[in-house]
């Protein structure tokens, strides 16, 4: 997983020009509503993990909510930061700049999300990961991830996007069931992305041992990059995604 930090510091430095004022919007509000709609319980505590620029986590301060929001990337954590200055909150807001493969948490937590992130490294590295979100959650708290889907990005394979200020493709191993994502510049040496797919019985048997269970499966969007048309609700068949709600059992 050597790419990891790189490849995000890299990336966001390549999109920020394009970034809009940094700060909450609608997507971040109706984010944590959707958080709290699929949790469909008590929640007190919240964990981000791969935060990024923390928007999410602030919003979710705002209605008044403990967050702790994790990030890799001292870029973002700064950023993060110095975004939070701009908000008072009926919560709580705590940023940690770290890896939460290593990082140890004291308190337990009612919600551990993870947006658009997971499936870095191997199934043992992701095993390891599922392990740790079990230790972190209450004893009825609940676990929320993205998981990218093997037949959305396998069908994509071979898709280039042209940006202001960079380029990106994207692949896909067959025989390791991975989007690769790649971003490059005039100037600069091509970075990949590369996150392990999961069909729904994929994940079943990787929960094997975690102490997680799987309790829903919501399908994400889809994409047509003929029209560039986003389709925010997709069967799962064409979905990009899907949010799985993981729970102790």
């Amino acid at each position: 997983m050597e790419w990891v930090k790189d490849f995000y510091d890299k990336q966001y430095h390549y999109t920020k020009v394009d970034q809009p004022k940094p700060g909450i919007d609608t997507y971040h509000t109706e984010l944590v509503m959707k958080l709290e709609s699929l949790a469909n319980q008590p929640l007190s505590s919240l964990l981000e993990l791969g935060a990024g620029s923390g928007e999410v986590a602030m919003a979710a301060a705002q209605k008044g909510y403990d967050v702790t929001a994790i990030e890799l990337v001292p870029a973002l954590v700064e950023k993060m930061n110095e975004t939070a200055k701009m908000y008072s909150y009926k919560g709580t807001f705590t940023s940690i700049c770290g890896d939460f493969y290593n990082v140890d948490f004291n308190e337990k937590f009612d919600l551990v999300y993870y947006i658009d992130g997971f499936g870095v490294g191997n199934d043992e590295d992701q095993r390891r990961l599922l392990k740790r979100i079990n230790s972190w959650l209450t004893p009825n708290g609940c676990a929320l991830i993205d998981i990218y889907t093997p037949w959305h990005w396998s069908k994509h394979a071979g898709q280039t996007m042209e940006f202001r200020s960079f380029s990106r493709k994207y692949d896909y191993d067959f025989s390791g069931a991975r989007m690769l994502d790649t971003w490059w510049t005039a100037s600069t040496e091509p970075i990949t992305q590369s996150l392990r797919c999961y069909a729904p019985a994929d994940l079943y048997m990787l929960l094997e041992g975690t102490g997680l269970k799987i309790a829903d499966v919501v399908p994400g969007g889809s994409m047509n990059y003929e029209t560039w048309e986003f389709k925010e609700h997709a069967p799962l068949d064409e979905a990009m995604s899907y949010m799985v709600k993981l729970v102790k059992g």
